[in-house]
């Protein structure tokens, strides 16, 4: 009897130690943009800004060039394994397809939301050059309110985790010579951009798949105890 009790007990702390082997998993976190918009080279006809206009129209309209921006408080995420970024359609104009870059920011983050100094060549430049965070095919047409995903690559997902705790920003350009072709034209506040990612060090409870084999554990050795009883009883 003593075996058997001995048995059950250890079988019950293994289940437990099972259960608790993946208490830390990957969960997926969406953060909004705390801000984006654009910003325009110097030599543009058309090239006023403000600071509380979060369209994030790019490339080039009414004769302008526009690059994007979009910025995000990571908090204290880290150990991110992957990162889309999700951005409302609207409307677009040009070719059929557009090509679409997204790249690192090194502006400031708060110099970035100073959109009312724009056109500011200097800041039009670092939204389409430096790291590249992915370069994407997009239609020009489609339903407005669809959602287009962009998965960024390992230079993005490195920069997210280098950023933890602070802002990071990503700088949206369309590329080649554009003449009236455009992405996100007609964007505003009802279509802020979402960063999904993917965080391995987050921690969870246990699943309840283990929790349940715990239980299982601990009813059959009740349920076998009260059989036993209940035989030595009768022979009695």
């Amino acid at each position: 009897m003593k075996s058997f009790y001995k048995l059950a007990i250890a079988s019950a702390i293994v289940g437990f130690g099972l259960g608790t082997l993946n208490t830390a998993q990957a969960a997926t976190f969406t953060q909004t943009a705390s801000d984006q918009g654009w910003w325009a080279a110097e030599d543009g006809l058309n090239s006023s800004n403000s600071n509380d206009n979060t369209n994030y129209v790019t490339g080039n309209i009414r004769g302008t060039d526009l690059r994007d921006f979009f910025k995000f408080d990571l908090g204290d995420l880290v150990g991110v394994t992957s990162a889309t970024l999700q951005i409302q359609r609207f409307v677009g104009s040009g070719n059929p397809t557009e090509t679409l870059g997204f790249f690192d920011v090194s502006t400031p983050a708060d110099v970035l939301s100073q959109k009312n100094n724009s056109p500011n060549n200097t800041i039009y430049n670092d939204l389409g050059s430096g790291k590249n965070y992915g370069t994407f095919n997009v239609t020009t047409s489609g339903d407005p309110n669809e959602i287009l995903s962009f998965a960024l690559n390992s230079n993005a997902i490195a920069d997210i985790n280098a950023r933890s705790g602070n802002f990071f920003s990503i700088g949206g350009a369309l590329v080649g010579d554009l003449s009236e072709e455009y992405l996100f034209s007609e964007s505003g506040d009802q279509g802020f951009a979402k960063l999904v990612v993917v965080d391995t060090d987050s921690t969870h409870v246990p699943e309840p798949s283990a929790l349940g084999g715990i239980v299982v554990v601990g009813i059959g050795g009740w349920w076998l105890k009260r059989k036993r009883k209940a035989s030595l009883n009768n022979k009695n």
